[in-house]
């Protein structure tokens, strides 16, 4: 008897395992995948194309003298970095100083003399009325009346001239003021001097070039595209610069208007909307380009995480009511870090973009919630 009802517990615990163990499967089956999601948005984007781009520096910024002196001192060498303002040359300014001492003693005499002109005139109207009553009284001759007036006409003619004077002195005086702040150089930009033509003991005459400084900024990204592709750009259209993982924006400034016959392509200049740090600020510096091509269309985008390749199918899934449905869908143009959808799916809908790679068609998900920050 006790041998029958062990035989029969062994039979029992060995059917009931199996049950239990799959009875288990299917519990765990039945747990919800955490997964994240984004919802289909459709955003206005043109398409692009990649190219190579190199640095090209704008014409420089010529630093002339623009008075006829001797150089005392060249403050800078050729390759230095240079602020707006700095000193680069000081000239010679002995002379023009001498010349404003002159000139200003000679203004002092020319006023000092116009005013004694001024007292002779006052002095000589009352003679010239004195001598009309006179005239009239037959006093004196028309002969003396006339030689007053002349004399009159004549203190008048003094004035005339002196005023002249003055001003022409004062020119003159402004003229030299203005040289003497020529004497000293200064640099017009922010930039590196990438040529120095004059030394230090020579006498340079007005108008002379002395140094070239290429301006900080003043620089373009060139790059070659193919006829097609540069006649379907649109001025102004947005690049993205890309150095070493590092992405700065840009215009389309300008296409040149002529073809390259060997090579079949059209030079696009492309100007920086920030400054390039100085370790990528050398003319013939290489940058990678994405080129907005044609008008910006309405285009449905998801992001590229979300696709999963089938062979030669590409499926996403969605997140509807917990779970997760798979969708075919119909791929268009690359746009950064997500793609365009022509077909299967709308605006609106929820992609799996992580946790998407085991999933099963209609299996129950769930989404993951990140945990905020403890500041907000």
């Amino acid at each position: 008897m006790k041998l029958y009802i062990s035989i029969l517990t062994f039979m029992c615990l060995f059917f009931a395992s199996p049950l239990h163990a799959q009875s288990k499967f299917k519990d765990k089956s039945k747990r919800a995948s955490l997964v994240e999601i984004e919802k289909v948005k459709v955003v206005k984007v043109s398409e692009k194309t990649n190219a190579i781009g190199r640095l090209v520096a704008l014409d420089p910024i010529i630093v002339s003298s623009k008075i006829n002196q001797e150089i005392l001192k060249v403050h800078f060498k050729i390759g230095d970095d240079v602020k707006k303002n700095d000193l680069l040359f000081t000239l010679a300014s002995k002379d023009i100083i001498r010349n404003i001492k002159q000139i200003n003693a000679e203004l002092k005499l020319e006023e000092k003399t116009l005013n004694l002109l001024k007292e002779q005139l006052s002095l000589r109207d009352s003679k010239a009325k004195n001598a009309k009553n006179l005239k009239e009284r037959k006093i004196i001759t028309q002969d003396n009346l006339d030689n007053v007036n002349i004399s009159l006409l004549q203190n008048k003619q003094q004035i005339a001239q002196r005023e002249y004077n003055i001003i022409k002195l004062k020119i003159s005086l402004d003229e030299n003021k203005e040289n003497l702040t020529f004497a000293k150089i200064l640099s017009p930009v922010d930039g590196n001097i990438i040529s120095i033509q004059a030394q230090t003991g020579a006498l340079i005459s007005k108008g002379k070039i002395l140094a070239s400084i290429l301006a900080n900024g003043l620089n373009e990204i060139e790059t070659d595209l193919r006829s097609e592709l540069a006649s379907q750009i649109i001025i102004g259209s947005e690049v993205n610069i890309i150095n070493d993982k590092t992405n700065y924006k840009g215009k389309v400034r300008g296409i040149v208007n002529s073809e390259n016959i060997r090579t079949g392509t059209r030079k696009v200049r492309i100007t920086l909307n920030e400054s390039l740090p100085k370790s990528l600020s050398a003319s013939g510096t290489r940058f990678s380009l994405e080129i907005s091509i044609g008008k910006s269309l309405p285009r449905l985008l998801i992001p590229k995480d979300a696709l999963i390749s089938r062979g030669n199918k590409q499926i996403v899934y969605c997140f509807e009511k917990g779970l997760a449905k798979q969708k075919l869908v119909k791929i268009g143009i690359s746009v950064g870090n997500k793609i365009e959808i022509l077909g299967g799916l709308e605006e609106g809908q929820l992609v799996v973009v992580k946790g998407n790679e085991n999933l099963r068609p209609n299996q129950s998900i769930k989404i993951k919630i990140h945990k905020q920050n403890k500041n907000k």
